[in-house]
C-alpha cells in the first residue's frame, strides 16, 4: 500500500511530536512509531530541561558549562543558539499544557515561577522539571495535542525498514544526482506488510541506540534505527565514540535496570562504597556533582578495584518530604523492590544511557541527504561535544525540531521518481532464527565488555573483528528471509556497534565520554576535532 503525505515523522518522542505539531500548520503529517506513542526515551526522562531562567543565571554561564562538560569539542555558535532559544521554547511547552513544577502552585504557569533544580556540571539551579517525571508530563501534553490535530495521522506498531532514496529507485528515465529522501518503507508489525510512506520531507526522530549495550537505561525500542538507516543511505555519522554512561542506574542481580535521576544528587544524595565511605571528593572538586563521565569512571574504577558490581547512593540525609515530593517516580519504583530510600541506601552502577554523536546535522535539523531532517538523540548538531551536560538533551531535541519544522526548505516542492514496491523475500526461516537471537545477545556482551566506560585499543580491535562477522551473518539472514522487526533492529544495532567501535579506534586520546587506557590524557594538538564516518 502507498501512503502519501507532505511530511513523514519517524519516531514519537519530544523531537518527533514537536516537529509534527509545527509541520501540521503547513500540511498533512504522518507519525510512524515502532510501538506506542509513549515508547520513547522522552517518556522516561526524569531530570528536566536545562535553561538559564533564574535572574542569577545567564546564557553565557550555561554556554560555558555546556562547552566545559563537552570537553571543549562542542560548537560555540550552536551551543549559544540552542541555549538562547531554550526559555522561549519551554514556555511553548507550557502553552501546550506541560505541567512543570512551580515555586508557587497557585501562581500563573510562567517562566519566572518555575521551580529549578541543580544537576551535575551546572553552576546554577537551572533545570526546569515536573517532579521526577518530566518526560512523562511533556509527552502527555504533546500526545494530547497531536491526537486532536486533524492534520496529523498516527501509525503505531510500525517500523521503518529503509529510507527511500536513489538506492531503491530505478534510473529508467535519467540519473538523479546526489542523494534525496522521498519517505520510507514501513512494516506493519502485526501483518508484516511493507508499505510505502511517501513524503516531501522526512524527519528522523528515532532516538538513540543504548540497547547495543547489555546494561543500559533505555527502553527496548532504542536500537539505533534512524542512525543506521541514515548511514546505510549515505549520510555521515559524527562522534559516535562518545557514548555517555549514566552513573546511577538501579542495580539488581536480575538486570532490572531503571534510571536514578542525577537530580537526586543535586538535592544532596551521596555516592558511597560498600564500607560506607564516600569517594567522589577524591576524583573531582565538585564531588557528587561532577560531570557524568567523571562520576561513571570513578564508580567503574572503584568497583573494579574492589571486585564489586555496584555501589550505594545515600539519600537518607535529604529531608523526607523533599524526597517524596520531588521524586515520586523513583520512590514508587524502589518501593516495588521493598526499598525505602528515605532510610535505606540504593544499589547503583553505571549503565549506557545517551549518544552524544549521531547523524551529522545542522541546528535546523538539515542532513547530508536532501529532504531528510533529524532531531534529538539520533542527531549530532555539535551541542554536546564529547559529553552531554545533564538535561541538555530535551533542550536540544525541542529547539532543533522546532527549527526544522519552521525552516524555509519545508515549503519546497519535490519531484518524486517512480518508487518500486518492497522486494518480498518469501517465507521466514524459523530454523535459522538463532542467527538473530544469539547474535543480538553476543553483540550486547561485546559492547559492554570491550567498548564500555574504559577502553583499550587491543580490545577495541578484537570487538571490531567480532562485530563485523556478526553483521555479515545478520545481513545475510536479512537478505534471504522475509522481513521481521527483530531482524531489522538487530541489523541496525550491528551497524551502530561497528560505527561506535571504529570511531573509538580513530580517537587515540581520552576526552569526555571516551576513555582510552592506552592514551589516558587529552591531546588537543591532534584530536581537537570531530570524528566523522
Amino acid at each position: 500500500m502507498v501512503y502519501e503525505y507532505d511530511y513523514l515523522v519517524l519516531g514519537s518522542g519530544i523531537a518527533g511530536l514537536v516537529f509534527a505539531l509545527e509541520a501540521a500548520k503547513k500540511g498533512k503529517v504522518a507519525v510512524v512509531t515502532k510501538r506506542s506513542l509513549q515508547d520513547c526515551n522522552t517518556e522516561y526522562a526524569q531530570g528536566g530541561i536545562a535553561a538559564a531562567i533564574d535572574a542569577t543565571d545567564s546564557f553565557d554561564e550555561h554556554i560555558e558549562d555546556t562547552f566545559s562538560a563537552g570537553a571543549e569539542l562542542g560548537k560555540k555558535q550552536v551551543i549559544r543558539q540552542i541555549i538562547e532559544q531554550g526559555p522561549g521554547l519551554i514556555q511553548y511547552l507550557m502553552d501546550l499544557g506541560t505541567d512543570f513544577t512551580r515555586r508557587d502552585p497557585s501562581y500563573d504557569h510562567r517562566l519566572e515561577n518555575l521551580s529549578l533544580t541543580m544537576e551535575g556540571g551546572h553552576r546554577h539551579r537551572r533545570v526546569a522539571y515536573s517532579a521526577d517525571s518530566t518526560g512523562h508530563q511533556i509527552m502527555h501534553a504533546l500526545i494530547r495535542n497531536c491526537l486532536s490535530n486533524v492534520n496529523i495521522d498516527i501509525y503505531e506498531n510500525r517500523i521503518a525498514i529503509d529510507l527511500i532514496t536513489q538506492h531503491h529507485v530505478a534510473n529508467d528515465e535519467c540519473f538523479i544526482p546526489g542523494i534525496s529522501c522521498w519517505g520510507a518503507y514501513v512494516m506493519d508489525s502485526a501483518t508484516y506488510a511493507v508499505d510505502i510512506f511517501k513524503a516531501r520531507k522526512t524527519m528522523l526522530a528515532t532516538g538513540g541506540a543504548a540497547q547495543i549495550y547489555s546494561h543500559n537505561t533505555n527502553p527496548e525500542v532504542a536500537t539505533g534505527d534512524g542512525m543506521a538507516m541514515a548511514r546505510l543511505a549515505g549520510a555521515r555519522l559524527a562522534n559516535m565514540e562518545f557514548v555517555q554512561f549514566h552513573p546511577t542506574a538501579f542495580w539488581s542481580p536480575e538486570g532490572d535496570t531503571f534510571l536514578i535521576s542525577e537530580a537526586l544528587r543535586g538535592e544532596g544524595a551521596q555516592l558511597r562504597l560498600s564500607d560506607g565511605s564516600s569517594f567522589m571528593e577524591n576524583y573531582h572538586p565538585k564531588a557528587n556533582l561532577a560531570p557524568r563521565d567523571i562520576v561513571s569512571r570513578a564508580i567503574d574504577s572503584e568497583l573494579k578495584r574492589r571486585g564489586e558490581k555496584f555501589c550505594w547512593l545515600d539519600a537518607t540525609k535529604v529531608p523526607t518530604e523533599q524526597l517524596k515530593s520531588h521524586f515520586p517516580y523513583i520512590d514508587s519504583r524502589l518501593k516495588e523492590r521493598d526499598i525505602d530510600f528515605t532510610v535505606e541506601l540504593i544499589p547503583v552502577a553505571p549503565a549506557a544511557h545517551y549518544f552524544c554523536g549521531g547523524v551529522l546535522s545542522t541546528i535546523d535539523g538539515i542532513t547530508d541527504i536532501r529532504n531528510l531532517y533529524c532531531a534529538g538523540e539520533v542527531s549530532c548538531t555539535g551541542l554536546h561535544g564529547a559529553n552531554r551536560l545533564a538535561s541538555n538533551s530535551l533542550l536540544e531535541a525541542l529547539v532543533v525540531a522546532y527549527n526544522a519544522a519552521n525552516h524555509p526548505s519545508m515549503d519546497e516542492d519535490v519531484a518524486f521518481p517512480r518508487i518500486p514496491r518492497w522486494r518480498l523475500m518469501g517465507d521466514f526461516n524459523e530454523n535459522e532464527w538463532v542467527v538473530i537471537s544469539h547474535n543480538r545477545e553476543i553483540l550486547g556482551t561485546i559492547m559492554q565488555g570491550y567498548v564500555g566506560i574504559r577502553r583499550s585499543r587491543r580490545l577495541l580491535k578484537y570487538a571490531l573483528s567480532r562485530l563485523e562477522n556478526i553483521y555479515n551473518e545478520i545481513n545475510n539472514f536479512y537478505q534471504h528471509n522475509a522481513v521481521r522487526r527483530e531482524v531489522v533492529e538487530t541489523r541496525n544495532m550491528a551497524v551502530i556497534a561497528i560505527a561506535v567501535t571504529r570511531s573509538a579506534l580513530a580517537r587515540k586520546e581520552s576526552r569526555g565520554a571516551h576513555y582510552l587506557i592506552d592514551n589516558p590524557s587529552r591531546d588537543d594538538l591532534h584530536y581537537l576535532h570531530d570524528t566523522i564516518l
